[in-house]
Order: C-alpha cells, then sequence, then structure tokens
C-alpha cells in the first residue's frame, strides 16, 4: 500500500515537471510579434496543445504557430509572418514606445520597428535605435514624474487647507442659522415697537390737527364777532372834484347802500335831488364806517321835497360847499344855525339805534354763517371722535419723537442686517451642497474663474458656476456647471446659449495633473460642443505617480538588454 502512494505521488511529480519544463521552454522566438497582453492565450498551445483562433472559427496547434500558412482568418495563427492579410504584428521596442504594424510589411526590408524586430530574416540589417529614440519619450517621462511628485505635495497640503475652510463655512453655516434666529425674534419686537409709536406718532398728529382746526375756527368765530358792523353810506369822493371839473356823483338807487359814480354829464343838482328822492321811497342813509381814521360821516335823513326845495334855492357855489360838509362831515353855517334852532328837536331814534350796527339784512347773513361755523365745529367734533375711537387716542399720552427715531433706526438697521444674514445663509448652503470631491480637493476652486485667450475670445470657466466665451462687450456662455465625470477627471457644464438652428452650447473640461490651475487647448470639435483641458494639483494623485515611477524603471531595465541583443 505503501509502495502504491509512494509510486502515484512521484507520478504527479513528474508531471508536474513536464509541464513547468515545458512552459520554461517557450522562447521569444516562440512568440514573435506577440503583444504582452497576448502571451497568456498563447501560453494555452504549451499547456493544451490546441486552441481557438480569436474569433471562434477554427482551431490551431503549436505545430501551426507562425508556420507562414493562414489557419485562422483573423490571423490569430500568424503574429509573426505575413501569412495573414488582417494579421498585426507587435514591436516590442525596448527603451521606447511599443507600436503595432500590420503583418503585411515583416520582412519587406524597411525598417518599422526601431528594435528592427519586423526585419527577422536577416535579409535586413535594422540598428536597434530604441534607445536614443526613446530618450525624448523618457526625458517627458521623468519631467511628469518630478510634477507629479511635487504636485502631490501641493495636492495634500490644499486638501488639508479645504477641509480646514469646509469645516470653517459649517461652522459659520451654523452659526448664522443660529444668530438668524434670535435676529428674527429682535426685528420681530422692533417693528411691533415701531408700528405702535407710528400709531401714538399719527394719533399725536391727528389730534394737533384736530386742535389747530379748533382754535382757527374760534380765531375766525372771536374775529367776526368783534369786528366793528360795517356802515352803509355814500362811498369816498375824490376830493379833487370841483365845479370847475363838471362831474357829478351818482347815487346807486340801492335799498341798503348809496354809492357814488362819476358822471360827466349829470349836474351836480340833479345828484343830490337824486339822492333826496331815494329818500323818499323809504330808504334810509346810514353812516358809513371810516376804517382807517376812525371817523363816520352820515347823511342826515329828510323827506324828498323838503330836501329839493333847498337845494332850488342854493346857488352853484353853495351846492358845492353842501356837498364838501357831507362828504367832510363839517356842517355849513346854515347847518349850524338849524342845529342851534332845532336843539329841542328829538333824536332820530331808528338811526340811533343802526347806528354802529348790521342792518336786519345784515343779522340774517350773520346768523346764517353762525350756523355754518355751528356745521363745521360739528364735523371737527365728529372728527375727533372717530378718529380717537380709531386709535384709542388718549390725550394724556404723549410720544417722545427722538425714541420715536431711535426705534426706526434699530428697526432699519437690524432688518438689513437680517437681510444680509440671510443672502450669507443661502450662499453658504448652495456652496456646501456641491460636491468637491472624496477628499474635497476641489474645494478651492469655488468661487474663482480661469482665463485663456485664443484668437478673438477670451474663453473663461468658473468651476461649480458656468463657462462664457466673450468678444469685445459680447458674451455667450457655453454652459452652467452640472457635475463630475469619469471620476473627477472631467467637468462638464451644460444648457449654455442655444446655437441658432442648432443644439444648446456645451463645454467638456479634461483635468489633469500641474502645479497651477491653468485654462488651455480649447477648441471645438462639434458644432457648439466645446472642450479644453485643466491643470490642477487635485488630479496629481499619488497612484498615478506610482504609475509612472513603475514605467520609467521598465524602460530603464531594457536599457541593457538591447545592447546584449546588438
Amino acid at each position: 500500500m505503501i509502495i502504491i502512494r509512494t509510486c502515484h505521488f512521484l507520478f504527479w511529480i513528474l508531471v508536474v515537471l513536464r509541464s513547468s519544463s515545458s512552459v520554461a521552454a517557450i522562447s521569444p522566438k516562440d512568440l514573435l510579434g506577440v503583444a504582452p497582453q497576448d502571451v497568456k492565450y498563447y501560453k494555452g498551445l504549451w499547456n493544451s496543445g490546441r486552441i481557438k483562433c480569436k474569433d471562434g472559427s477554427r482551431t490551431f496547434t503549436k505545430s501551426q504557430l507562425n508556420d507562414d500558412f493562414c489557419d485562422c482568418f483573423d490571423g490569430t495563427d500568424e503574429p509573426g509572418t505575413s501569412a495573414c492579410p488582417t494579421g498585426k504584428f507587435y514591436c516590442r521596442n525596448a527603451g521606447h514606445n511599443s507600436l503595432t504594424v500590420f503583418s503585411s510589411r515583416i520582412n519587406d526590408g524597411i525598417c518599422d520597428c526601431c528594435d528592427g524586430s519586423d526585419e527577422y530574416d536577416g535579409k535586413t540589417r535594422c540598428k536597434n535605435t530604441c534607445w536614443e529614440a526613446g530618450k525624448v519619450a523618457r526625458d517627458r517621462l521623468m519631467d511628469k514624474i518630478a510634477i507629479f511628485q511635487e504636485g502631490v505635495n501641493v495636492r495634500n497640503h490644499e486638501v488639508e487647507q479645504a477641509k480646514i475652510s469646509a469645516a470653517k463655512d459649517e461652522a459659520e453655516l451654523s452659526n448664522l442659522k443660529s444668530e438668524e434666529k434670535v435676529l428674527k425674534g429682535i426685528v420681530r419686537q422692533l417693528k411691533e415697537n415701531k408700528e405702535q409709536i407710528e400709531k401714538a406718532l399719527e394719533k399725536e398728529r391727528i389730534q394737533k390737527e384736530n386742535e389747530e382746526k379748533q382754535k382757527k375756527i374760534a380765531e375766525e368765530s372771536e374775529l367776526k364777532e368783534n369786528k366793528p358792523k360795517e356802515k352803509v353810506g355814500v362811498t369816498e369822493l375824490e376830493p379833487s372834484i370841483t365845479n370847475d371839473d363838471n362831474k357829478a356823483a351818482v347815487l346807486d338807487n340801492s335799498p341798503s347802500r348809496l354809492k357814488l359814480k362819476e358822471d360827466p354829464a349829470e349836474p351836480v343838482v340833479e345828484v343830490v335831488r337824486n339822492a333826496h328822492a331815494s329818500l323818499d321811497n323809504g330808504d334810509e342813509v346810514e353812516e358809513a364806517s371810516e376804517v382807517e381814521h376812525g371817523s363816520g360821516l352820515g347823511i342826515e335823513s329828510a323827506k324828498g321835497e323838503d330836501a329839493a326845495k333847498d337845494i332850488d334855492s342854493l346857488s352853484r357855489e353853495d351846492l358845492g360847499r353842501e356837498i364838501g360838509s357831507r362828504w367832510t362831515g363839517t356842517k355849513t353855517e346854515q347847518q349850524n344855525h338849524d342845529v342851534a334852532k332845532d336843539d329841542e328837536t328829538p333824536v332820530n331814534v331808528h338811526d340811533e339805534e343802526n347806528n354802529g350796527y348790521d342792518t336786519e339784512a345784515e343779522d340774517h347773513q350773520h346768523d346764517e354763517e353762525d350756523e355754518t361755523e355751528g356745521q363745521m365745529d360739528d364735523v371737527g367734533d365728529e372728527d375727533n371722535d372717530d378718529s380717537s375711537s380709531s386709535y384709542n387716542y388718549e390725550p394724556d399720552e404723549e410720544v417722545d419723537v427722538s425714541e420715536a427715531e431711535k426705534i426706526r433706526k434699530e428697526y432699519d438697521e437690524a432688518s438689513t442686517k437680517l437681510s444680509k444674514l440671510k443672502s450669507r445663509i443661502s450662499r453658504l448652503t448652495k456652496k456646501l451642497g456641491n460636491d468637491f470631491g472624496p477628499e474635497k480637493e476641489f474645494y478651492l476652486l469655488h468661487g474663482q474663474c480661469f482665463e485663456s485667450k485664443q484668437n478673438k475670445y477670451v474663453y473663461k470657466v468658473c468651476p461649480f458656476k458656468q463657462a462664457t466665451q466673450e468678444e469685445g462687450y459680447s458674451t455667450t456662455r457655453l454652459g452652467n456647471w452640472e457635475k463630475f465625470e469619469d471620476s473627477y477627471s472631467v467637468m462638464l457644464f451644460s444648457n449654455g446659449d442655444n446655437c441658432w438652428n442648432g443644439p444648446d452650447r456645451s463645454l467638456k473640461v479634461s483635468l489633469s495633473c500641474g502645479l497651477k490651475v491653468k485654462l488651455a487647448d480649447i477648441d471645438e470639435p462639434s458644432r457648439c460642443e466645446y472642450v479644453a483641458t485643466l491643470t490642477t494639483p487635485a488630479l496629481c494623485l499619488e497612484g498615478k505617480l506610482k504609475e509612472l515611477e513603475d514605467e520609467l524603471e521598465v524602460l530603464e531595465k531594457q536599457q541593457p538588454q538591447v545592447h546584449d541583443e546588438l
């Protein structure tokens, strides 16, 4: 039993050793023209002895690999010969960039690969120039690695700054929200105080208006009561009237007033006769009050016949003196004689009662005015009652104007502060709502814009906001910020200004590692669809740096191999 197990164990060891030796026996010449990513596929020939063509149409064996006969329609069995028209040959080009050429170029007498592997039949000798040709690429790669190394440090620093700024903004937002609650209460209270004091001021204003109104009405009423009654009489005659002027005063036949008018055609005698004739009809001539001098002038009432007789008996000169005496209030000698003669004559009671007072018509007019004033007083009282009832005005209540102004100012200041605070809260909320990357590496780009001038246009990209194209004073919106794409390696701006008879403008910004943020390479590959590149430390990733360093290491290790092949 032990012997059987031992033999079984030894059998499997031999199988493994044989398979290992078979795999190890694969030489680079066996895999001529095979790309590194396909090596595993072709090793199946050594493991199973037969594999399928890549298109699955047929199978081929190890002996059929590169036998210069096309067994697979896709050329899978002839990667290192020109037997298949669709075949591809892979140039390794160690020390430089690899290259893939059509299999028809194999052994055609032209060196297509810098390592000369495409001309392996020996008819054409190609010098290996890959190391020299690859120096530019290696230098470029080394420069790129240097940028990444420094960029990684810058990125780490900016990420720390971004986290601090984000935490600061979040704390500020929290404090502003708390302050907003308090400030809303203060503004609400100040508004109530402001409205109350404005109501009180309005009450006081209305009360003062009513008081002034009442006072004015009272003053006007008192003025009318104390004002001397206007007497109706002969109006003032011009003293320049003489006998030679041939002018006369025409008395208006008014029932209550006697007016004199100039009429050169009517004799003076007729003027006086007409005046006395008016007395026959029962009109009374009252004394007219002289406002400026305070002296009165009156005409004693007399019957028309007697007056006419006296006037007819007077000479023209005496008639002039008669009119002058009546105008000035002085008495002529004849009048003085008559007064002395009639000392015992009783005084006209009716004239004395009316002297200095209103007539019956004027009394009626004053009664109507008093009634109107009373109605106005009632209206004023009604206004006072309405205003008092609507505002609950307290007569003893007094409003401090300076205090009112202080409350208004405090309310305005608090309202302005609250408005600014709300705006800041809105901006911070919107800012913190953006996606700034897994480590907030793009946080510091918020609020910044980057420009690039190409030909007559100035392109401006503002991350998290918009992108524009400017020409002079004209601005075209290329798109509004939408999102990141391809693992934060592309910025997408969409819904820009509409193209005439075309789509809305859009912009894709490809991001790459750089020590500074710089916009470049703007282009319009399709109508109204723009592309650009933007370098930023945010794309200087440590993982990408490791890949570049490994690539350089591989290239440098290929140098001795190249010289050995030479």
